[in-house]
């Protein structure tokens, strides 16, 4: 799979290189075509052909040098004084020898002579040798630009994957050590619901470590995967507790980012005081538009303010950063805390 991705990228990248060349090739064809449909208006036609031949050549030559070696070498490496020495040379040599080639070499007609050769003829090839330094500059500059930010937002959606990965990774061992602690504690008091709880668990792990290694999942598997976390929870009360599930709207088609729901559901579980609060509840919504999906979580509180040094909150604080990561900016999360309850909710952009 690997070696098939390199080589699309290959062939890719070989098809933006022929397609650039043959830009450059088509520009200077253009650029010959203009030059010699004005000069053929007032000089003869052969000394224009050998004319703007050397000058295509001359302007094509200090633009490449500019451009793949000069540029490169000295002005990406943060060396300006070798760069703009090297600017200078070339803007000196290149007219010079190209005039000198031109007076010397060349069949040059005598009204030329008379009437062309002279320092300001020197000036004009100097003027249009800056030019296309100039252009081969920004050209230059444009690129690397394009090129460099190209590599950050690599390098970038790197970083978040990997991150992903990592956090995805982080959910599993706190789930599980949440469950864990469960079952220890109905398995202290010989409760008969303990097997029960386990193949529970079986089914939930066994969602959370296949199903949950992809970037997606459907909605209706998470959605299950709240109700099983329910039914296990509900398992270590001997009467039923209260706890609600309301699903709005068609869940099929949808997908989701995996094990968002779950740290709400378990924050809830922690918090709701179920043990000493009778009136202890917990309101789970979800609700599916076309658009987005919002998903709430609305827990009961204890009336004794838990002690802030108290572990835990490290679901909350993966949940925040991988729904950033996933969703920001359409995507919305948030908390409501009053005196008697908390609420968490989300709303799920759909793309």
């Amino acid at each position: 799979m690997a070696e098939e991705l390199n080589k699309q990228s290959r062939q890719k990248q070989h098809g933006t290189v022929n397609y650039a060349v043959l830009l450059h090739i088509v520009f200077w064809l253009l650029f010959f075509g203009v030059l010699m449909f004005i000069d053929s208006q007032k000089l003869p036609l052969g000394y224009a052909l050998q004319r703007n031949i050397m000058l295509v050549f001359f302007d094509a030559l200090v633009f490449y040098l500019n451009f793949l070696w000069v540029m490169p070498v000295y002005f990406e490496r943060g060396d300006f004084r070798a760069y703009s020495v090297a600017m200078l040379i070339m803007q000196v040599v290149a007219p010079t020898i190209q005039y000198v080639l031109e007076y010397t070499v060349f069949y040059v007609p005598e009204e030329v002579q008379v009437f062309t050769y002279n320092i300001r003829y020197v000036f004009w090839l100097a003027i249009q040798t800056s030019v296309f330094l100039i252009v081969s500059t920004l050209l230059k500059m444009a690129m690397s630009r394009n090129y460099f930010e190209k590599e950050l937002l690599e390098l970038r959606a790197m970083r978040y994957e990997a991150e992903l990965k990592f956090l995805r990774e982080q959910i599993n061992p706190h789930f599980l050590f949440n469950s864990i602690n469960n079952i220890y504690s109905l398995s202290l008091e010989n409760s008969p619901r303990t097997p029960e709880m386990i193949l529970k668990l079986s089914e939930l792990l066994r969602y959370m470590l296949y199903e949950c290694n992809q970037p997606r999942v459907a909605l209706h598997s998470e959605i299950s995967c709240v109700e099983s976390l329910v039914e296990l929870f509900q398992l270590k009360f001997p009467e039923p507790m209260n706890i609600t599930f309301e699903k709005r709207g068609k869940t099929a088609g949808h997908e989701i980012v995996p094990n968002l729901f779950t740290p709400l559901i378990e924050n809830a579980f922690k918090h709701g005081d179920f043990a000493s609060n009778k009136k202890a509840f917990i309101e789970i919504v979800c609700t599916s538009r076309s658009s987005y999906i919002y998903f709430s979580v609305k827990n009961s509180k204890s009336p004794i303010k838990e002690s802030q040094t108290k572990p835990g909150g490290i679901g909350l604080e993966n949940l925040k950063r991988r729904f950033q990561i996933n969703y920001a900016p359409s995507g919305q999360l948030r908390f409501r805390e009053t005196k008697h309850s908390f609420q968490a909710a989300m709303k799920i952009p759909l793309v």
